[in-house]
């Protein structure tokens, strides 16, 4: 590699952090499945807490 590659590949780099960087197809799977289990976890406290009333009326 010779001066004016080093260079490129520094540029071609600075750019894509000033934009953010692309989300990978790892990221996305790793943000969808937060997204499942904050959902479940939440829907899992809506039925306990329903059940637990239902209950405390009987």
């Amino acid at each position: 590699m010779d001066k004016n590659d080093l260079l490129k590949l520094a540029t071609d780099k600075a750019q894509e952090k000033i934009k953010g960087g692309a989300m990978t197809g790892k990221a996305w799977i790793g943000l969808l499945l937060i997204g499942l289990v904050v959902l479940m976890g939440f829907l899992a406290y809506r039925l306990i807490l329903i059940e637990l009333i239902t209950h405390l009326r009987d």
